[in-house]
């Protein structure tokens, strides 16, 4: 028999199984994952209200909490006889610790777009010296409330806790620095309390200032120090134990939104701006009261400020003032100098690109790698979509979380919502890309991102460079390693690739759970985006990959379970006395025509107000530029009987083409704001004085306002009126429409009672407010 018979006779070998990857590295790295997420989470819980039993050098927030009781118990803006009341309250207080607290009344104007805001405001101004100053450290709330709600988080709680700090400052040795205790009148109309401040120099040299400013966006959650302003303050920051970002401070600069300190930060003190932002759906409205302050958040609050307030009271207010980059991880605040932020970003640039070339030769691939960083936006997409689909799909099922700009009670159920959608939208991605790339490909794109994104910050915004940096350089560095050490089929080398997703869960995550609850439903796309991020850099967790009838099938299930919960939640999402539905419904008055509307900023199917808005949608914002621009519903009311601006002593002159009008303008009792329009279609404002305060003149709005072009503001109108001058160059005379604006509907014109589980709508809204409009002639 030949050897070649012998062979054909020998039985076929049996194929051989693929042999099956252990996943044990990528359940390791799934436990780090969860294990970095919940330490990182950990410390945004508010710790608990510490009692009264309490050391005196502690913060005790039920001690705080027992000042609210002559703070916040009724709406006090600024000018009204219950602010005076509170005012009367506080200084009585400040003299019990101690100190010999001072009023400064002043009127205050303040131009922001050419449009001037002023009033009539007081301070209160109280110090503690210093043993050998070097400076003062400004202690600042402010005292002021909107004017339909109480305030009790928005700023009394914070109030409370400065008369906490004061007390525990007392109970110990004097600080080396002064000690300056600034509760402002007139933020919410405009931070006029603090320009006032500013402009009384009472405080002496701005740059041996520092401040650190209490606000609140809401009634509860953990003490963030969202901006810093002016350099040096590190060892502050680190001192007060706050969450913190220098990216909040980036993102705070660039929004419209301001803060008591953005005033005094113009004037060049430097300083620290603490606040806590959940329970949103209460700010600015009637359930902002002292049921709903939460006791740990100002406890949180307490700790922080007085912690950053220590630092800076033995500090020397003199020293070095550079930029730092910042952020809180685990609980510690990290930092280091601004100069740093654009060689750290090219160091992980430059380690990005010699991984990616040395490792040709060990399985990396360039074109699997320039793949996936191509097609990483369309995950960015999906989350944006998701986050606006999200919304579109919820303001169709429940119109009135448009009255809240998309805070609500139980926001969870829609984000939980949003979130599955977008893992659905990460995991069709990397199971498309994984049919052309390896896994290591797909985690050196998402890092490649990671690192460009880190650049582009540097340059553009520097305090949030960190985010995106480090990291890259980590994950570079651990896919390196993995690399080198293992084989290109070893499951330890896929889990690594993931090794970036601990440093970016301990930096993002934090960022993305305070992020939701203060953007609101409305705009769940930034935090979405920055979490489309995060998970492109675990998805390599997920090998080996499932068979394609397992994947499909869950990718199904999960898109199902989204739209469920989103619908389910919305059908089952109702409202109670503690958590009542917005409304909107304001009044106004025509003095011209005498003729009543009912505006609202919310539809007829709204409860108990909608029936009266029986005109469909209606533009006011001709004869009252104050709505221009809000899409209004609106019905007819009957005149109320009430009292109209008008102008006593009216006095003109002219010189060099110039007519110069004086007038003591009479507003209705209880207006809490006037507004003044300017017909420019025959004349141009030079300027104007109210009280005093200098107004900008011009055409301070767009063309869209017709002929009423120029605007200005005066917050707390005395009861006597507001002296006006105003200045313009034209032919005959002046037209000049007022409209003065007060807190509650009027009597006899028909408004509904608003029943325990139905409240209005967040302030500066038309809800609950009376508008009396006057056309006059100077």
């Amino acid at each position: 028999m030949s050897a070649l018979t012998q062979i054909s006779r020998r039985p076929a070998p049996e194929p051989t199984r693929p042999r099956r990857r252990s996943r044990t590295p990528a359940w390791i790295m799934l436990a780090l994952l969860l294990l970095t997420g919940v330490a990182a989470v950990l410390p945004l819980g508010p710790s608990s209200a510490r009692s009264g039993s309490a050391p005196a050098t502690r913060f005790s927030a039920q001690r705080a909490l027992t000042a609210l009781d002559g703070i916040a118990t009724q709406p006090h803006p600024s000018g009204s006889p219950a602010q005076a009341k509170v005012r009367a309250y506080l200084l009585g207080r400040l003299r019990d610790a101690g100190t010999s607290p001072r009023e400064l009344t002043r009127v205050a104007g303040r131009t922001s777009a050419g449009v001037t805001s002023a009033g009539r405001v007081t301070d209160i101004y109280a110090t503690v010296p210093g043993t050998r100053p070097t400076g003062t450290v400004l202690l600042v709330a402010h005292y002021d409330s909107v004017p339909t709600g109480p305030g009790a988080s928005d700023d009394g709680s914070n109030v409370a806790a400065v008369l906490e700090i004061l007390r525990v400052l007392r109970s110990g040795p004097r600080p080396r620095n002064d000690i300056g205790i600034l509760l402002t009148d007139g933020e919410e109309q405009g931070l006029l309390g603090a320009q006032a401040f500013v402009d009384s120099g009472v405080a002496g040299d701005p740059r041996r200032v520092v401040a650190v400013n209490l606000e609140a966006r809401g009634t509860s959650g953990p003490a963030v120090l969202f901006q810093t302003v002016g350099g040096g303050l590190a060892p502050a920051v680190r001192a007060s134990g706050a969450y913190t970002t220098s990216l909040a401070d980036e993102i705070f600069g660039m929004l419209p939104n301001d803060t008591d300190l953005t005033a005094l930060g113009e004037a060049g003190v430097r300083g620290l701006n603490f606040a806590f932002f959940q329970s949103a759906p209460d700010y600015h409205t009637p359930h902002d009261s002292i049921d709903h302050v939460s006791g740990a958040s100002v406890q949180s609050m307490g700790d922080a400020a007085l912690g950053a307030v220590r630092q800076l009271a033995g500090a020397d207010l003199t020293a070095s003032r550079s930029s730092t980059t910042y952020f809180a991880v685990f609980g510690t605040v990290l930092s280091y100098p601004e100069r740093l932020v654009l060689p750290l970003a090219c160091l992980a640039g430059l380690c990005w690109v010699l991984l990616l070339w040395r490792g040709r030769r060990r399985g990396l691939c360039a074109r699997g790698t320039a793949l996936t960083a191509a097609t990483l936006p369309l995950t960015l997409l999906a989350a944006a979509a998701a986050g606006f689909g999200g919304w579109w799909v919820l303001s169709l099922l429940r119109p009135e979380f448009a009255l809240t700009a998309g805070a609500v009670y139980r926001p969870g159920r829609y984000l939980l919502g949003e979130s599955l959608l977008l893992l659905v939208a990460l995991t069709g991605w990397y199971r498309l890309l994984r049919r052309r790339v390896s896994a290591l490909d797909v985690a050196m794109g998402v890092l490649g991102w990671f690192w460009a994104l880190g650049a582009l910050c540097a340059v553009l915004l520097p305090g949030g460079s960190y985010l995106f940096t480090w990291p890259a350089l980590i994950g570079t560095a651990a896919v390196a390693a993995a690399v080198r050490l293992t084989d290109e089929d070893s499951c330890w080398r896929t889990a690594a690739a993931a090794a970036a997703a601990v440093p970016a869960t301990a930096l993002v995550l934090p960022l993305i759970i305070l992020l939701l609850p203060t953007l609101g439903l409305s705009l769940t796309v930034a935090p979405l985006v920055l979490a489309a991020l995060l998970g492109a850099l675990a998805l390599t967790l997920f090998e080996p990959l499932p068979s394609r009838r397992a994947l499909t099938a869950a990718m199904a299930a999960l898109a199902v379970l989204a739209v469920g919960t989103v619908g389910v939640g919305s059908a089952l999402d109702g409202y109670s006395g503690r958590q009542p539905r917005a409304v909107s419904l304001g009044y106004v008055l025509d003095a011209d025509t005498k003729r009543a509307t009912w505006v609202s900023e919310g539809g007829p199917e709204q409860p108990v107000v909608g029936r009266l808005l029986t005109d469909g949608r209606v533009s006011l914002g001709e004869g009252i530029p104050l709505l221009r621009g809000l899409d209004l519903h609106g019905g007819t009311a009957r005149a109320a009987a009430l009292e109209a601006p008008r102008t006593e002593r009216v006095f003109a002159t002219e010189r060099d083409g110039v007519r110069t009008v004086r007038a003591r303008l009479r507003v209705p009792a209880g207006t809490h704001q006037i507004v003044l329009y300017a017909d420019t279609s025959r004349a141009r404002i030079a300027g104007a004085d109210l009280d005093g305060a200098r107004a900008a003149g011009g055409r301070n709005l767009p063309a869209a306002d017709g002929d009423w072009r120029w605007t200005a503001t005066y917050a707390a109108p005395a009861p006597g009126g507001v002296d006006l001058t105003v200045r313009f160059r034209g032919a005959g005379a002046l037209r000049l429409r007022v409209v003065a604006v007060s807190a509650g509907l009027p009597a006899g014109a028909g408004a509904p009672a608003l029943p325990s589980d139905v409240s209005w709508a967040g302030w500066p809204s038309v809800a609950g407010q009376t508008l009396v409009v006057r056309t006059l002639t100077l």
